[in-house]
């Protein structure tokens, strides 16, 4: 009789403990995939920020919007969107 409870309660152990392991693996805490659209949009930003950058540094801040009053301006638009493609990089799992 002894022998058959504490098999009982190793047996429930053991199955409480698989229960356990169960709910953690299928915890909301788990990290999720990034969409599948992420990593081109993040590339994206991060590769259309650097044209900016060149392009505002070799004509002199004129282009690639030429109606911004000062020409640091151009520079400042294109390294704010290479920051958001690279703060991106942070969302990414």
């Amino acid at each position: 009789m002894a022998e058959s409870k504490k098999r009982k309660k190793v047996e429930q152990r053991r199955i409480a403990r698989q229960q356990a392991e169960e709910r953690r693996s299928k915890s909301s805490d788990a990290p999720q995939a990034s969409p599948k659209w992420w990593v081109p949009v993040m590339v994206g930003l991060a590769v259309l920020g650097l044209i900016i950058v060149v392009i505002a540094y070799i004509s002199g801040g004129r282009y690639p919007i030429p109606g911004l009053d000062n020409g640091n301006i151009n520079l400042f638009v294109g390294i704010g969107i290479m920051l958001v493609g690279f703060l991106m990089t942070m969302g990414w799992k």
